[in-house]
C-alpha cells in the first residue's frame, strides 16, 4: 500500500486480523481511568482514519458518526485503557460487525503479538508454526498436512510449507488441514496453491481493493516454488468456523478456481485486510484497509465465510475426506480393465 497513515505503526501486508481475534484483551490491576479529554482523542483519531483508509465509505461514515455520539455523550467515561478498548470494539462491531475491526490497549497488544509470533501452539518465539505435521498414506497415496499454527511471513515459515510439500511430492491426493487456524500472511495461502499448477499456469488468485482504487492489489500464485509440483494431484481442504483470515483466503481462492474441495463448516468471516494503526494514549487498532475478493468480481468472505463444498459435523472432517478418497481410487480401473470411455 502506499497511503501510510503518520501514526501507523507497522504495515501488515497479510490478512493477520484474524490472528488476533484469538485473544482477549487483557485488563490492568493498576490502570487508570482515562481522562476525558484523552477519550475523546482517541475517538477522533479513530474515526479519521476509519473515514481515510476503510474500503467502504458509507461503512466508515457510520462508524464515524457512532465514535461522534459517544464522545458527545460521554459514553467512556471513567473507562481504564483495556476496558475502553473492549467497549469501543463492541459498539464498533455493533454498528457493522467486522471481525478485524479491533481495538487494543497496549499492555493487551503486546501480550497478544507475543503469542501471535508464538502461533497457538506452545512453541517457543521465533520457531516456525505454520505445518505441524505430515502424514502419508501409502495404501491412498495421500499426503495429511496439518497446519493449524499461524502463518507468519518468515523463512521458517515458507521453508516448512516447501518440506511438506516435498514429503508429499508423490502423493495422488493431498489433505490441507487448516482447521482453527486464525489466519497470518496470505503470501504463504497463495505458496501453498502455486504447488497445484504447472509452471507457466499461474492463476489470478485474489483481488484486494482499497478506499483509493489506484492501491488496488492483483494477487497470482508464484512462477517459482522449489521442490515438485502437483497439478494432477486432487486437493481437500478442511474448515471449520475457527479458520479465519488468510487461511480463509486459501481455502476460498482454491475453491473459486475450482481447484480443491472444501470439507467442514462455514468459516470466520473476516475478509478485510489491514495494519496496526497507534491511536495515542496507550490505545491501537487492527485497522481494516483492504477488502480481498475473488478475481474480477466484488465477492469475498467478509462477513460470511467461506461455504464448503462438502458439510459435515465437527470432528469428522479428516474423515470424510479419506472416504472421499477412497470412492474415487474405487472408481479407478484396476490395470486388467479397461478406462471408461468418457
Amino acid at each position: 500500500m502506499t497511503a501510510t497513515p503518520t501514526r501507523r505503526r507497522a504495515l501488515i501486508p497479510a490478512l493477520l486480523g484474524g490472528l488476533l481475534l484469538s485473544f482477549a484483551t487483557m485488563g490492568h490491576a493498576d490502570d487508570q481511568a482515562l481522562p476525558d479529554n484523552d477519550v475523546r482523542d482517541v475517538l477522533k483519531t479513530l474515526g479519521q482514519e476509519l473515514v481515510k483508509h476503510y474500503p467502504f465509505p458509507d461503512l466508515s461514515k457510520r462508524y464515524a458518526q457512532a465514535l461522534n455520539d459517544a464522545a458527545k455523550s460521554n459514553r467512556y467515561h471513567g473507562l481504564d485503557h483495556c476496558d475502553l478498548a473492549k467497549k469501543v470494539t463492541d459498539d464498533l462491531r455493533a454498528t457493522h460487525k467486522d471481525v478485524h475491526l479491533h481495538v487494543f490497549c497496549d499492555k493487551s497488544f503486546r501480550h497478544t503479538a507475543a503469542a501471535a509470533n508464538a502461533g497457538t501452539s506452545s512453541k517457543p518465539l521465533g520457531i516456525d508454526a505454520s505445518i505441524e505435521s505430515v502424514e502419508l498414506d501409502k495404501n491412498l497415496a495421500s499426503a495429511y498436512i496439518q497446519s493449524q499454527g499461524s502463518w507468519g511471513q518468515g523463512k521458517d515459515n515458507y521453508e516448512a510449507v516447501a518440506n511438506a510439500m516435498g514429503l508429499a511430492a508423490h502423493a495422488k491426493y493431498v489433505i490441507i488441514d487448516i482447521r482453527n487456524n486464525p489466519g497470518g500472511s496470505g503470501t504463504i495461502g497463495r505458496f501453498f496453491a502455486s504447488y497445484f499448477y504447472d509452471v507457466g499456469n499461474e492463476q489470478f488468485y485474489l483481488n484486494g481493493f482499497h478506499k483509493d482504487r489506484s492501491d488496488d492489489e492483483q494477487e497470482w500464485t508464484y512462477d517459482y516454488v522449489p521442490g515438485k509440483r502437483l497439478p494432477d494431484a486432487k486437493l481437500y481442504i478442511l474448515v471449520n468456523d475457527h479458520t479465519a483470515s488468510a487461511t480463509e483466503g486459501f481455502a476460498y481462492a482454491m475453491q473459486r478456481l475450482h481447484r480443491a474441495t472444501i470439507i467442514g463448516q462455514t468459516t470466520a468471516g473476516a475478509g478485510i485486510a489491514g495494519s496496526i494503526v497507534d491511536l495515542g494514549h496507550g490505545l491501537s487498532v487492527f485497522l481494516p484497509v483492504k477488502m480481498v475478493v475473488a478475481p474480477r468480481t466484488q465477492e469475498g468472505w467478509e462477513g460470511v465465510g467461506v461455504k464448503p463444498d462438502v458439510i459435515t459435523p465437527i470432528g469428522e472432517e479428516k474423515a470424510t475426506a479419506l472416504q472421499l478418497i477412497k470412492d474415487d481410487i474405487a472408481k479407478q480401473p484396476t490395470k486388467d480393465e479397461p478406462a471408461p470411455k468418457s
